[in-house]
C-alpha cells in the first residue's frame, strides 16, 4: 500500500464586506501558503439542479463531503498550507475544519462600517453614500449580522481590521504562524 502524505494545513478567511479578506489572502500568499478562492471548489459543485450558495449558483444539496474532496483535488499534498477564501456561511466553514484532515484554522475578518465605507470610496472613487450602499447589499447577501454569533463561536482568529496595514499584516502573521507550529511546519 503507497502512503498518500498529509493534506496541507488551511486556513479559512471569512469577514464582513469589504473588511480585507482578499488583502489577506494576497499577504498569507507572500507568506508561503497557497491562495484558493472558494468560488473556484463551489464552481465545480454546478452539475445538476442549480441552487445559490456562497455567492454562486452551484448544485443543491451537495455534500459538504464533496466540497472537501474538491478542494483536496486541488492541492498538491504536502504542499503549501492553503489559505481559502472566502467562505460566507459559517456552517460549512465548520464542517470543512472538522473533516480537513490537517490542521485547519477560520479567521474571521472585520471592521467598522464607517472604516469600511471610508475604504471602499477611496479605492474605487465613490461616493460615501455609493460605497455604504454596496456593503449594506453584500452583507445582507451574505446574511453577515445574522451570523455573526455564530462565526464568534467557530473563528479561531477573529481580526479587527481597524488599523494600520501593519497591523494587520501582524496580525496575519501570527495566525499563519500559530498554524504552522501546530502542524508541525517551519515558521516564516
Amino acid at each position: 500500500m503507497i502512503r498518500q502524505p498529509a493534506a496541507p494545513p488551511m486556513l479559512l478567511l471569512a469577514g464582513t464586506s469589504e473588511a480585507g479578506k482578499s488583502s489577506a489572502g494576497e499577504y498569507l500568499a507572500a507568506l508561503g501558503s497557497r491562495r484558493v478562492k472558494i468560488r473556484t471548489v463551489l464552481v465545480q459543485l454546478s452539475s445538476g439542479r442549480q441552487a445559490y450558495h456562497e455567492g454562486v449558483e452551484t448544485r443543491e444539496g451537495f455534500g459538504y463531503d464533496e466540497f472537501v474532496a474538491k478542494l483536496l483535488a486541488l492541492t498538491d499534498r504536502g504542499e503549501a498550507p492553503l489559505a481559502v477564501e472566502s467562505f460566507i456561511d459559517a456552517v460549512l466553514a465548520v464542517t470543512v475544519k472538522r473533516t480537513w484532515p490537517a490542521p485547519c484554522s477560520i479567521i474571521f475578518i472585520t471592521a467598522p462600517e464607517l472604516v469600511r465605507v471610508r475604504r471602499l470610496a477611496r479605492a474605487r472613487g465613490l461616493t460615501a453614500d455609493e460605497a455604504r450602499r454596496i456593503i449594506r447589499r453584500k452583507d445582507e447577501r451574505k446574511r453577515v449580522h445574522e451570523q455573526l454569533p455564530a462565526w464568534r463561536a467557530i473563528a479561531d482568529h477573529w481580526i479587527d481590521n481597524t488599523a494600520n496595514i501593519i497591523t494587520f499584516r501582524a496580525r496575519l502573521r501570527d495566525a499563519f504562524q500559530t498554524m504552522q507550529t501546530s502542524s508541525g511546519g517551519i515558521q516564516p
